[in-house]
């Protein structure tokens, strides 16, 4: 592939104009296509920031294919999102292919517990493994439905199924039979990983790029280049990979699903009672234990719903230890007394789960792993009060940049929101990223008619008296609301404000159809907010990879400045750490994410060059604080006011007519 062969797909007249009736030529989509290409080509790493409109997900693409085809090598493309995940298989791949005509292979690689088991799903239809007609129903489905899938993938079935019935039918790691097993060759994860290692492009998502690198590349097929879309999320998707997590919640049901004695049910249910029942007084003894040891936990701590970092290791005896180990050595017995290959499998891999545990409690009470935060959440629910002990690293750059960059000679790190006061110097400390070459790519989009920045100066601080602020916050959202005739996402940083500014709207907007992120799955609400208008409540899903263009969304309504809370413990733990190293952590982390996802908030407005609407900016910090200035120079240039009225007028004028 030539660097300069790539004009001939993006310029005005070329292969693409020739093939999309709905072409557009843009010179940062060229111009990024020419920056990956070359990235590939010379073999170096780039960041390129493209705005929204540049058709980023082409430009990659195009040099991508190319480029893996004329080598015979594989390019690994990252997302955040599946919303994107799934624009690109179902929409540009298929256009790439079919359209174009270019001869490549591609797979979608998802985990492994995305998939049906078939042996497994036997097993448990035949050992009526549930005490409810609900999930014996959802278990009779998807019998039927196997035999009709063809990917057999968790997604594609006509309804959620529980947590407990996947966790019955769905493939896991540790019970893979393999070669060995009955139904290797129907298999739906083996016939589709068999398709991962003829293809030219695999699209995966951040979570399994980093279960290949924490398994050392055992996970996905070898591949030369990658190239990371939505790529501001990559610290904070490395960082929940590597943390360390257990609750008691999680313990009970695994205990449950091993084996539970007022149901009878469970693993050990499947085998002979003779072989089991050491092992089953064993079970009782941890799941005493673990009342014992969560209830210690409550009686140190509290029940109310709190999140408490531990500076140095919590004053809790590991009551859980023995027990653990004791049932950990009693399942490694019965490893060698079961008779199947099935049944020996299913025993080791509880034990190995159960040796699992007992170190990640260890770990997490004694913190064991440095440069980690260490805290605990509890979570009162109706019937029950959770408790989770997790632990985090505070910093992944330098495992990040030895562990991926310094191995890969190619590496593309892109998105439409990578820059703080138009620099990438934030998100370079952050992954250990050392580019040889950095370009920031304007939208295409004309912001200055398409969009208005409403900044009004006379709302209270969020930081002032809450019942004031969240009274004047509901105010001034319900006559946003009225003025764009519904319309509007409505983006909260907090739950809490969120049901308090719904529990003041909801029956003052009873005209316009109320979603609020909780009551239905995302995808859900996003499908019924385009059917009619609406009014979206939402939080953090809502700021980043939704994609609504044209009339259904008139304005984004933006409550607060999302800046972390700064107790909450990883971000807390990193504010220290970049004072010990004499960092302000204000200018150079705090505001810097804070920017990034402001822009992501604004972002969701204009999606094409027809789109017109309002960004609303509820925070008045914005216009009062000296740091207000750093958010408004990093927004696309587009009108501003303080009068409501404005906001009225331009909204009044809806249509834009593309600019020639």
């Amino acid at each position: 592939m030539n660097v300069a062969d790539i004009k001939t797909y993006f310029e005005s007249g070329g292969v693409l104009s020739q093939k999309l009736n709905s072409f557009e030529f843009r010179p940062q989509q060229l111009e990024m296509a020419r920056e990956v290409a070359a990235s590939l080509e010379e073999g170096h790493h780039l960041i390129v920031e493209a705005g929204t409109g540049t058709g980023k997900s082409l430009a990659y693409l195009i040099p991508a294919v190319l480029w893996a085809l004329q080598n015979e090598t594989r390019v690994i493309v990252s997302t955040y999102t599946k919303t994107l995940q799934e624009q690109i298989v179902n929409q540009d791949i298929p256009f790439l292919r079919d359209v174009l005509g270019l001869p490549f292979k591609y797979s979608l690689c998802m985990g492994s517990e995305n998939y049906l088991s078939l042996r497994r799903m036997k097993r448990a239809s035949q050992t009526h493994l549930f005490g409810n007609v609900e999930e014996d129903e959802q278990l009779n489905e998807i019998f039927h439905w196997a035999g009709r899938t063809e990917s057999g993938f968790r997604n594609d079935l006509p309804f959620e199924p529980s947590p407990a019935v996947w966790e019955e039918v769905g493939r896991q790691k540790d019970l893979c039979m393999g070669k060995q097993c009955e139904t290797f060759n129907s298999c739906f994860y083996f016939k589709e990983r068999r398709k991962w290692f003829g293809a030219h492009i695999l699209i995966v998502n951040h979570h399994l790029f980093f279960a290949n690198v924490a398994n050392s590349g055992a996970v996905l097929p070898r591949y030369d280049a990658v190239i990371f879309d939505e790529a501001q999320n990559l610290e904070e998707a490395a960082t929940s990979f590597l943390g360390l997590e257990i609750s008691n919640s999680g313990l009970y049901y695994f205990l449950d699903r091993l084996y539970n004695a007022k149901t009878k049910r469970g693993t050990l249910a499947r085998l002979r009672e003779d072989l089991t029942v050491e092992i089953r007084q064993k079970i009782s003894k941890v799941r005493i234990a673990v009342e014992g040891f969560f209830e210690n936990l409550f009686d140190a701590y509290g029940r109310r719903e709190r999140t408490l970092r531990f500076h140095s290791p919590p004053t809790l005896n590991n009551t859980l230890f023995i027990p653990l180990q004791d049932l950990h050595e009693a399942l490694k017995s019965l490893e060698h007394r079961v008779t199947s290959e099935e049944e020996q499998l299913e025993v080791s891999a509880a034990a190995n789960r159960v040796f699992e545990y007992n170190n990640t409690i260890s770990a997490l009470l004694n913190q064991n792993m440095k440069e980690y935060v260490y805290w605990l959440e509890v979570t009162p629910k109706k019937r029950f009060t959770r408790a989770t002990l997790r632990g985090m690293p505070i910093n992944i750059n330098e495992e990040l940049h030895e562990q991926v960059f310094s191995k890969i000679d190619r590496t593309v790190l892109t998105s439409a929101t990578l820059t703080t006061n138009r620099n990438f110097e934030h998100i370079k400390e952050r992954l250990g990223y050392t580019p040889k070459e950095e370009s920031t790519l304007d939208s295409p989009f004309d912001y200055t008619r398409q969009a208005l920045l409403y900044l009004p100066q006379d709302m209270p601080e969020p930081g002032e008296d809450v019942a004031k602020y969240v009274t004047a916050l509901a105010d001034r959202t319900l006559e946003l609301v009225q003025a764009t005739e519904g319309k509007t996402f409505v983006l909260f940083t907090s739950y809490d404000i969120l049901n308090r500014v719904h529990r003041i709207l909801d029956p003052k907007l009873h005209q316009y159809q109320i979603l609020k992120q909780g009551d239905l799955a995302p995808s859900r609400m996003i499908q019924r907010f385009k059917e009619k208008p609406s009014v979206i409540f939402g939080t953090s899903s809502f700021w980043q990879g939704v994609d609504i263009p044209g009339d259904a969304l008139s304005s984004v309504i933006i409550t607060k400045l999302p800046f972390d809370v700064p107790t909450e413990p990883l971000v807390e733990a990193r504010i220290e750490d970049m004072k010990k190293r004499s960092i302000n952590p204000f200018k150079h982390y705090q505001i810097p994410r804070a920017i990034i996802q402001l822009r992501q908030g604004f972002g969701r407005l204009i999606r094409k060059r027809t789109d017109k609407g309002v960004v609303a900016i509820l925070d008045s910090r914005m216009t009062q604080r000296s740091y207000g200035k750093q958010f408004l120079s990093s927004l696309p240039e587009c009108a501003q006011t303080q009068n409501l009225e404005d906001v009225k007028k331009f909204i009044s004028q809806r249509t834009v007519a593309p600019k020639t």
